[in-house]
């Protein structure tokens, strides 16, 4: 009686368990078998497994000689084998690992007569530790790019281990508790409103776990932060999700690394592709793409459009040189910056012409005057040249009066232009 009992607790055991259990006779032969167990060999019945060796269930044959092996090993040592991390097999050809026990059966007399395995797939606990200790390696061994690590237990909402260098300037704030880590990031962000600042800003248990049951690992976010010296640098943040291995909570890495040196030079490489290089002045795509920008956001005012071309600019090349001409144009683009206000859109054509936006006139009077500073500028640049009688056209036109798009003041600009060119050079036409 109590050995059926036992027998049937045992298939009871096998038919309810999602561990890997299998049951072997002396000469390692399967009895026994769960279906996980079945499943991890790539079997589809336990019937394929009663009977067999495990040179014959499994199709990796070098996997086999090591379970083998290790049977081998452990009926000689006669003593269970506990906890024992192994490969098992999977059958997408992936990796897994199994935290394996075998327990040696005996007889009232001592003899062996079995072996029972179990196994659990510590799989995604393996590779989950293997990560949380490379990460853990920020507490102790800060990389040269990375002024600051946080390690934030969100479950305990406490800071369990800060770090931080300097590099360079300045460096990142100290913080004993989450509150006060926020609070000097947020402090520290100088676009308030970038994400960065907004995730801060809402830095809370629910939301970090919102963010990592959504299955989000990681997140990334690059800002200009203020740092303890006054400076002000680009930092990328990084921010991973770990589970403590050995708590279990949620936990919280936060990494601010150095790269201000990139983003400086990304920058100067995004202002380069908007200027015009000889001039320095906004390019032709850039001008207009910023005076479109001022039409639509400001419809309600008044705006000028000018055009100005240089008379007389290719006998001042044929004459002195193309290098002469080239240092006119830029001592004239330079006098053409301080003749507008920041406010306002000057920018180069192309060849010996130039186009501004002067942005919300209040009276027509403005405009003759600044039409009159500009024929000035660039008489005053013409006067280091005397050999060549170098003079400007400016052709005028009004918005919303003569359009209301960039084409249209273009357009009737240009017109002007040519106009003022017709009618004697050196003089500057309003748009009809």
């Amino acid at each position: 009686m109590e050995k059926a009992l036992m027998k049937a607790a045992f298939e009871a055991m096998l038919e309810s368990t999602t561990d890997m259990v299998f049951l072997k006779s002396p000469d390692l032969v399967y009895q026994a078998a769960s279906m996980p167990f079945v499943k991890m060999v790539g079997k589809e019945a336990v019937s394929e497994i009663i009977g067999r060796t495990d040179m014959e269930i499994f199709a990796d044959k070098e996997l086999a000689k090591r379970y083998v092996a290790d049977d081998h090993k452990l009926l000689e040592s006669g003593e269970n084998l506990l906890d024992y991390m192994e490969p098992i097999a999977d059958e997408d050809g992936q990796a897994r690992y199994g935290s394996t026990s075998k327990y040696i059966l005996r007889d009232n007399d001592g003899n062996i007569i079995g072996l029972l395995g179990v196994t659990r797939d510590i799989t995604r606990d393996y590779f989950a530790r293997q990560r949380y200790q490379q990460e853990l390696k920020y507490l102790f061994e800060l990389p040269e790019d990375t002024y600051a690590v946080c390690y934030v237990d969100v479950d305990d909402w406490r800071v369990i281990s800060q770090r931080k260098q300097n590099i360079e300037k300045g460096t990142i704030q100290t913080c004993q508790t989450v509150e006060e880590m926020c609070n000097a990031a947020i402090e520290s962000i100088v676009d308030a409103e970038c994400e960065a600042a907004i995730f801060y800003r809402n830095f809370t248990h629910a939301k970090l776990w919102s963010i990592y049951a959504s299955g989000r690992s990681s997140m990334t976010f690059k800002y200009e932060r203020l740092m303890t010296d006054g400076s002000k640098r680009w930092v990328r943040n990084e921010i991973r999700f770990l589970t403590d291995v050995d708590s279990g909570n949620l936990c919280v890495m936060l990494t601010a690394k150095d790269i201000d040196a990139i983003k400086q030079q990304e920058q100067k490489m995004m202002v380069a592709a908007r200027l015009d290089q000889m001039t320095m002045l906004l390019n032709r795509e850039t001008s207009m793409e910023y005076i479109r920008q001022v039409l639509s956001n400001e419809h309600d005012r008044l705006h000028v459009l000018f055009m100005l071309d240089i008379d007389n600019f290719k006998a001042l090349n044929d004459t002195l040189g193309h290098q002469v001409g080239d240092e006119f144009l830029i001592a004239l683009a330079k006098e053409l910056k301080h003749t507008f206000r920041e406010s306002d859109v000057v920018g180069r054509i192309g060849g010996d012409e130039f186009f501004a936006l002067m942005r919300n006139v209040s009276e027509i009077s403005q405009v003759e005057r600044k039409a009159k500073d500009l024929l000035s500028v660039v008489n005053k640049v013409a006067l280091s040249y005397p050999q060549v009688s170098v003079s400007g056209s400016i052709g005028i036109s009004l918005y919303p009066g003569n359009g209301r798009t960039l084409e249209e003041l273009y357009g009737k600009a240009d017109s002007a232009l040519y106009e003022a060119k017709r009618g004697g050079k050196n003089r500057y036409v309003f748009a009809k």
